[in-house]
């Protein structure tokens, strides 16, 4: 028997302005009409058709041709369309119920609702193109399996005439609208003569065929409340969202996991908070942080403890049309791609992220550290802003002094800790920017609000050089307080455009010589794609070390794993089409050259990838798990991979094989799985905050809510290959 999780998600939750509640697994209902149907206040009324428990051969579909109420159906001018199923087929689009003219000639005249095997919901509503066709769809929806096994999903269609929108909901939450001034709806569609479950009849054959059951359709003629459907639809609930859009935040979108256990048992998280879509930077993009203190159960309003104040934070819907998906917060100073790391001996955990001053992101970063050198000691270079483009002839000295470098004098500038500039003490301000939409032409301008002017931000008086920089802020109190804002990346080579953390989690040595050592994986593309940086003094001091003598410009994000005598392996992403394994026997200092992992399949560009140790051992044997997509051809078939660790005898680099005894399905293969992160949780399970949905495909730019928690028990990820 399946399972599955039945709660209001958290996004769900903040809507109805109630707290979220703690996910548990249970069976399902039997009567999944009856089920769906309490959540309905019974102002809504009853149903005009509904029906449970239908199993479709895939291909035959299920005529509702003669069923009570499908009148009604036919004639509806607006309503809601509420189904729960579970599909067994891979077709590429599965019409889960349909209404239609079925006769020859008029094969673009119907009503379907239905979802992909790319987990897509979606609806098309067509009476010929020339007279109207309204469509409307969201992917990365819905679930395939889960734990191995096909589960239930729930979605529904509001279309409601009065506001002229369509709105789909799916498993708990909002996931689409549609305004048209132009409001359409089945009664509009000309000669409809059928009514179909599993399949939409086109000049008298089933298209887009469902194979599975649908365990319950409800139809009514009203528009129903979004609170209704959010409930409704959320009896199917598979994972959680600690950040989710709307939370205090107050962003839309989120990326980049990190996840992490604290020796106190304590269970920390990380993400990219986006404002401006998806999009990498540049745009606006601040570090979100939340806490578990139950082992992972519930978890705590998210806080930013890295953020940049120059643009406002705000919650707006990016537009995902062919046009302005592809429009980008031009101004904006942003942090990205954070890394959580405890050092077990202090109890101090760190954050790291990329910093990105105004309109910087990867791509545009200019070539060197962003630092000069002065009597042996390097600083913070400053252009003034009136000052040619390229001159850079003032840094920040000790005590935050700002300094004219030709005349060696202290200015009557200086910044605090946060670089925020001050005039003969006085904080200098700046106005706040917005940003909205005019149709696909995004406007960013001033408002009247004052904040801090600081180093980074477009409008300062001076600037810091327009490259990235690493980071960090420290906490002892868990993440309650944090430490004021210091840039680590001093060592940045000159010759590099930029010099990058690989996204998840650092390191810190546990046995051997180099016990105490504190790592972080970093990557470029100049003199070395892999490199890393480590600290023996707790994180007051980093030495960066190169890994080695790439400089193809691959996204050699990695994370690293301990082997039983504290040597080390790093596996990382490649743009050669396979995940690398390198090897160290000297805390990092040195590594061997790349080895492809076989068995794994990856893409040319690449994904990043998560591993860890885990604490007991399996089958006898200490282990490690990864987690990463399996597929050629995009970024899903999710799959966590259990390695057990052997001692070959040999010596070195060499010492330890990893055999890749067991590989879990985290969906169905055509579901997206992107950056993801592993931790164990204090009760020996594994945790994984992943984003599920494929971040590389343009078609799936700007998704809420598809930064996923999921928790497993290592018999269940022992799946064998």
């Amino acid at each position: 028997m399946y399972n599955y999780k039945k709660v209001i998600s958290v996004a769900t939750a903040a809507a109805l302005c109630i707290m979220p509640m703690s996910v548990s697994a249970q069976e399902p209902q039997t009567d999944a009409a009856a089920g769906m149907s309490e959540l309905i206040s019974e102002t809504s009324g009853a149903p005009v058709f509904q029906k449970e428990g239908i199993e479709i051969q895939e291909g035959a579909g299920f005529s509702l041709n003669g069923e009570s109420g499908i009148d009604a159906v036919k004639a509806l001018e607006q309503g809601t369309i509420l189904i729960s199923y579970k599909t067994t087929s891979e077709n590429g689009i599965q019409s889960l119920f349909s209404v239609g003219n079925s006769t020859a000639g008029n094969q673009n005249r119907h009503f379907h609702l239905y979802v992909t095997n790319t987990g897509t919901v979606g609806m098309e509503l067509r009476n010929n193109d020339n007279v109207f066709k309204y469509t409307l769809s969201r992917p990365a929806a819905v679930r395939g399996s889960y734990k191995g096994e096909r589960v239930p999903n729930t979605i529904a269609l509001k279309a409601d005439r009065e506001n002229s929108q369509y709105k789909l909901f799916a498993n708990g939450e909002l996931i689409a609208s549609l305004d048209q001034t132009a409001f359409k709806f089945i009664s509009d569609i000309t000669g409809v003569d059928n009514a179909m479950l599993g399949g939409t009849v086109r000049q008298g054959a089933v298209s887009y065929p469902f194979g599975g059951t649908i365990n319950s359709i409800q139809v009514y003629q009203d528009a129903l409340s979004d609170e209704e459907l959010i409930a409704a639809t959320g009896e199917t609930t598979y994972a959680k969202n600690i950040f989710y859009a709307g939370d205090a935040t107050k962003s839309n979108y989120f990326r980049i996991p990190s996840l992490l256990t604290l020796k106190s048992g304590t269970v920390i998280a990380a993400a990219d908070a986006r404002y401006g879509g998806t999009h990498d930077s540049k745009s606006k993009i601040n570090i979100a942080f939340a806490k578990s203190t139950d082992g992972g159960e519930t978890w705590g309003q998210p806080t930013l403890p890295l953020k940049f104040d120059d643009y406002v934070d705000k919650n707006i819907d990016w537009p995902r049309d062919d046009v302005g998906k592809n429009v980008q917060i031009q101004g904006s100073a942003s942090y990205i791609d954070p890394v959580l790391l405890e050092d077990k001996e202090t109890s101090r955990i760190f954050l790291f992220a990329d910093l990105m001053p105004a309109g910087i992101g990867s791509s545009n970063a200019s070539v060197g550290s962003g630092f000069k050198e002065i009597d042996g000691q390097k600083y913070l270079k400053l252009r003034w802003k009136d000052d040619a483009a390229g001159t850079y002839g003032y840094t920040i000295r000790e005590n935050g002094v700002i300094y004219n470098d030709a005349a060696n004098t202290a200015t009557e500038y200086s910044v605090d800790a946060e670089y925020n500039i001050y005039k003969n003490g006085t904080a200098l301000t700046c106005k706040q920017y917005d940003y909205n939409f005019q149709g696909t032409t995004l406007l960013e301008t001033k408002t009247d609000t004052d904040v801090n002017m600081n180093v980074f931000y477009k409008d300062a008086d001076f600037k810091a050089f327009p490259t990235n920089y690493l980071a960090m802020r420290y906490s002892d109190d868990e993440g309650t307080t944090w430490s004021d804002l210091q840039i680590v990346s001093t060592f940045k080579p000159e010759v590099s455009k930029f010099l990058v953390v690989g996204p998840g989690v650092g390191i810190q040595i546990s046995k051997g010589e180099h016990a105490g050592r504190l790592l972080v994986p970093l990557y470029s593309k100049s003199s070395a794609e892999l490199g890393f940086m480590y600290s023996d003094d707790h994180g007051t001091t980093w030495t960066y070390v190169e890994a080695d003598n790439f400089t193809g410009g691959a996204t050699a994000e990695a994370q690293i794993v301990e082997m039983p005598d504290g040597s080390l392996k790093t596996y990382l992403r490649t743009g050669s089409g396979y995940i690398a394994e390198v090897s160290s026997a000297d805390g990092g200092e040195t590594w061997s050259q790349r080895v492809p992992l076989s068995g794994i399949a990856t893409t040319s560009y690449g994904t990043q990838l998560s591993v860890i140790n885990y604490s007991q051992p399996i089958d006898g044997k200490p282990a490690i798990l990864l987690s990463a997509p399996n597929a050629t051809n995009g970024r899903k078939n999710g799959k966590i991979w259990i390695g057990l660790i052997n001692d070959t005898g040999n010596s070195g680099t060499d010492k330890y094989s990893v055999e890749w005894k067991y590989c879990y399905s985290v969906d169905t293969p055509q579901m997206g799985y992107s950056y993801s992160c592993l931790t164990e949780l204090p009760n020996g399970e594994i945790g994984v905050l992943y984003e599920k949905y494929d971040s590389w495909s343009r078609n799936e730019l700007h998704l809420k809510n598809i930064l996923k928690y999921e928790t497993f028990t290592i018999d269940e990820l022992k799946v064998s290959l």
